[in-house]
């Protein structure tokens, strides 16, 4: 009985780690970029890298600057004004 109530609670435990519905998705970083010509919110990855999302605001959360998320997305052609990183339309937000 104790080894099973100790199994039940080690998958609890872990399977509450990562704490988010996007599947394969990166730490990520809102910023606020208003201050540059052309530039909202833009994603800083963990890595560095800057995206410029097509559709942020088409999730049932309300990004705002320094917000921590968990995205998963994929790059679209197109031009930008901002012009600071990768177009991109994201598949997955998730707060972490």
């Amino acid at each position: 009985m104790k080894a099973l109530l100790f199994s039940f609670t080690a998958l609890f435990l872990f399977s509450s780690c990562h704490g988010t519905s996007c599947v394969n998705a990166k730490a990520a970083t809102i910023i606020d970029y208003t201050g540059l010509d052309g530039c909202g919110l833009i994603i800083k990855l963990q890595s560095g890298e800057v995206l410029e999302p097509m559709n942020l605001n088409d999730f049932n959360i309300t990004p705002t600057d320094g917000m921590k998320v968990w995205v998963k997305y994929h790059e679209v052609a197109g031009g930008s004004i901002c012009m600071v990183g990768k177009i991109v339309e994201i598949d997955c937000l998730a707060k972490r």
